[in-house]
């Protein structure tokens, strides 16, 4: 019994280490336009690996002229998403809360989403993303702004070769 587990571990032991090298990852970029408005400087870190799919949360900061009544606008975009893909070219969607305090003390919230495509190689730390990422505004009325971005990042915790 004792050497059936022994050996059951032996094998499993690459599949640990390199689920648990994915989830150590950690990943900076910044965004132009996006889920953040004009642009956004953004966190994110994966909390779960299923097979081909990636699990992340992400944070963000951005500041933006909204308008005359409002001033400019610090927007903090927090998501969900999942990144689909064996290699390199990955499917990315996302969906969260964008959270807006304005100069002038107005505040609102809108829910960005995102579908695009990630090309992120497993041995460069440098990666691009293009997204669609519409923001749904749904307390008052229902309204959806068509809205797209472009992102260059970074991998913290990669061991490149």
């Amino acid at each position: 019994m004792k050497k059936s587990v022994f050996i059951f571990l032996l094998l499993c032991m690459p599949l640990l280490a390199a689920a648990q090298d994915v989830l150590s990852q950690r990943y900076a970029f910044l965004e132009l336009a996006g889920s953040g408005g004009l642009g956004s400087l953004n966190y994110e870190r994966p909390f779960f690996q299923k097979n081909n799919s990636i699990f992340t949360w992400r944070a963000g900061l951005s500041i933006a002229p909204i308008d005359k009544n409002n001033g400019f606008g610090v927007v903090f975009p927090l998501m969900a998403n999942v990144m689909i893909g064996k290699n390199a070219h990955k499917l990315e969607a996302g969906l969260g809360q964008g959270i807006t305090f304005t100069t002038k003390g107005s505040f609102f919230v809108r829910a960005p989403a995102a579908l695009g495509y990630r090309y992120q190689p497993a041995d460069k730390r440098v990666f691009y993303r293009v997204t669609y990422t519409p923001l749904i505004s749904y307390l008052i009325d229902f309204q959806v702004e068509q809205w797209f971005g472009a992102s260059i990042g970074f991998t913290f915790n990669k061991k490149t070769k």
